[in-house]
């Protein structure tokens, strides 16, 4: 009796999470730049990217309702600051060449020389194109307006077009970071032009996200973006496709993708600075392809999907999929849900608290 009831309840689960994922998938359209081509789901991202000084951009997305549009596809700042400073620099101006124009940092990557290397290879040639975005880990007010300051003096820039508050791992650090004036940090390099938009990140709990959304505007502060894990096992596991990407479209907020490969894990392996002692089973090329699991991220309300690339030749084979029409119904997105089933959980996304 109890094995029946336990299959009811989770037949039921998993009919609501298709409802919702369906309902979810709608929202794409708003985000477009311009729009869907007609029919159900045709994504219009091959056909409606522009060009700058450098050549064509890559298929652009609003970031949130009053945001800025940047590109579908974003350099990971982390890998940018683990790579050679050869191949960092290959990697940056591959990127501008196949049409990237948003770039990811962080103080924390590689001790601040990712950012560094931005200073070097990005900035003095490309800041007029380039949409950048770093963080802050920092805690109270005043170490998170030295943070920026020394951000913007590693990049040589004036400004970061998008600054976030950094890792966010529970309720209690975001309800901490608030009391210590870490927002009022943000709102004040907001004022003085040094930060043009303001966001928040984390990867740990999804209840953390949920309370920044819940308590920034009580605090006057207008989020732009957030920043999480979007990958077709997240909705098995401390989900946070299922309980904030819908927050964030209805407050208007852009979302952007981070760990969309579980940082290397759906190849298989261990890789990764928590539980190194369990060896996943690779997904891709098992069950998925990198493209299935490209096109579900971008076949969701996202603005960008941020990924560490670590090779000129992954710059290029992720801006051939970025670069994609997407025409996926909402069975086809189920199905590359499903078929992360038997890999889910703690092992694969061992990011999540």
């Amino acid at each position: 009796m109890k094995r029946e009831n336990k299959s009811a309840a989770d037949l039921h689960t998993g009919l609501k999470r298709r409802e919702f994922m369906a309902m979810l998938a709608g929202c794409t359209a708003g985000l477009m730049v311009p729009s869907f081509l007609p029919g159900e789901g045709k994504l219009a991202t091959a056909t409606t990217s522009s060009s700058d000084r450098l050549g064509q951009r890559l298929p652009l997305r609003k970031l949130g309702s009053s945001g800025p549009v940047v590109t579908n596809l974003g350099v990971g700042g982390d890998h940018v600051g683990n790579a050679s400073e050869k191949d960092a620099q290959a990697i940056i101006e591959k990127a501008l060449e196949e049409g990237v124009r948003f770039f990811d940092n962080a103080p924390l990557y590689s001790g601040g020389e990712a950012e560094e290397r931005y200073g070097k290879f990005l900035t003095p040639k490309y800041r007029d194109v380039a949409f950048i975005m770093t963080k802050t880990l920092a805690t109270n007010k005043k170490d998170a307006l030295e943070d920026l300051d020394n951000s913007l003096s590693r990049m040589k820039t004036d400004y970061v077009d998008l600054w976030q508050v950094h890792a966010l791992q529970s309720p209690d650090d975001v309800k901490a970071r608030i009391q210590n004036g870490v927002l009022d940090a943000f709102l004040e390099a907001q004022e003085k032009g040094k930060a043009r938009h303001i966001g928040f990140t984390g990867h740990g709990s999804y209840k953390a996200h949920l309370k920044m959304l819940e308590e920034s505007p009580k605090r006057g502060v207008k989020m732009t973006a957030a920043q999480m894990p979007v990958n077709p096992a997240d909705p098995h596991f401390e989900s946070f496709v299922i309980h904030v990407v819908p927050k964030c479209v209805e407050a208007g907020i852009g979302v952007l993708a981070m760990k969309t490969l579980a940082y290397g894990r759906f190849f298989g392996g261990n890789k990764g600075w928590r539980r190194t002692d369990v060896s996943v089973k690779p997904a891709i090329p098992a069950v998925l392809s990198v493209e299935d699991v490209f096109g579900f991220v971008w076949s969701l309300p996202i603005t960008a999907l941020v990924s560490g690339m670590e090779t000129v030749q992954q710059v290029s084979q992720n801006a051939a999929i970025a670069r994609m029409t997407w025409s996926w119904n909402q069975t086809e997105r189920q199905k590359r849900i499903d078929a992360m089933a038997p890999f889910a959980g703690p092992d694969l996304e061992f990011y999540k608290n």
